[in-house]
């Protein structure tokens, strides 16, 4: 297994594979970089996780822009799956799971993450520029039936939209037997005068669930708190602001859908895997990015201290 120079060892790949998206989020930083086409292919992806798994790296996930937008998704899922993964998990806004979660189930998948930032029909379309949401709820259900577990809801918490729903996004979760993640609006690719308006802390959350929770453990993945309830639902909270152990556990590398690999998603700066692999595939070299870009991680929660 890599370990970078503050002890942090690396057993998780994030993979951008695509940069476009059907939805239009006023927060979303698409991962880094738009890409030009459809990115990788099948065949490259699965150089890539057999070159990671090689390494000890067995648990990816996959993102986007909107990962479901891809008609090759299947084969790409299939491709990661080949390495028989700890871990292969999709983040998706759900617009398309209800035609393809039993496919997707079929050919690896084990879980999914989907972004819903509202129960509101007009909160929704309002952050997503989408009506999709009776869509998304149909596609959790179709997730549910095809095996997906657990599923999670990803809410960014934004200010004076859906800020004070909180309560509800956790009974919804309850019901319907969902893991719920609210994540703070980090500033990456937003314009300083939206983010400062869209920003909304955490805190109610948290103060809410330290009164309702029933047990607490806190995630190795950016020392992460997660609450239980009750009902046995799951409430994670993911906040980097003032949290300067955020980066100190954080186990992964990510892949932008332009072929770069990056150390983090704070940075731009990594290694190009593309001639690595056309016009012929070098598991050799590869192998080497994956090492080169485990010396230059870096936690970026270092750099908030010293502000």
């Amino acid at each position: 297994m890599l370990v970078d120079r503050w002890g942090r060892a690396l057993d998780s790949l994030r993979v951008s594979i695509t940069s476009f998206c059907n939805y239009s989020c006023v927060y979303c930083h698409r991962e880094g970089p738009a890409n030009r086409g459809e990115g990788l292919g099948p065949d490259e992806y699965r150089a890539i996780a057999y070159a990671a798994a090689s390494l000890d790296i067995k648990r990816f996930k996959l993102t986007g822009g909107e990962p479901l937008l891809r008609r090759d998704i299947v084969e790409v899922v299939k491709a990661f799956a080949e390495v028989k993964p700890e871990d292969l998990s999709m983040t998706t806004n759900g617009f398309y799971l209800e035609e393809l979660a039993q496919s997707l189930v079929e050919a690896g998948l084990r879980r999914v993450n989907v972004n819903i930032p509202s129960l509101s029909k007009e909160r929704y379309e309002y952050v997503t520029k989408s009506n999709g949401l009776d869509k998304v709820l149909r596609g959790l259900i179709a997730a549910s039936n095809a095996g997906l577990k657990p599923i999670t809801i990803n809410t960014v918490l934004l200010r004076s939209i859906n800020d004070r729903e909180f309560a509800d996004l956790i009974d919804f979760a309850s019901r319907n037997g969902y893991r719920l993640r609210f994540i703070e609006l980090e500033p990456i690719s937003v314009p300083k005068p939206l983010f400062d308006e869209l920003y909304a802390p955490l805190d109610a959350v948290v103060n809410y669930l330290e009164r309702t929770a029933v047990r607490k453990y806190v995630r190795k993945l950016h020392s992460r708190p997660v609450y239980v309830l009750a009902t046995g639902t799951e409430v994670e909270i993911v906040k980097w602001t003032h949290n300067t152990a955020f980066c100190m556990s954080c186990p992964r590398v990510r892949l932008s859908a332009d072929g770069v690999l990056l150390p983090c998603v704070m940075t731009v700066r990594g290694v190009d895997l593309k001639p690595l692999l056309r016009p012929r595939i070098d598991l050799d070299k590869l192998r080497e990015a994956f090492r080169a870009v485990n010396e230059m991680r870096f936690p970026y929660n270092l750099l908030l201290k010293k502000e």
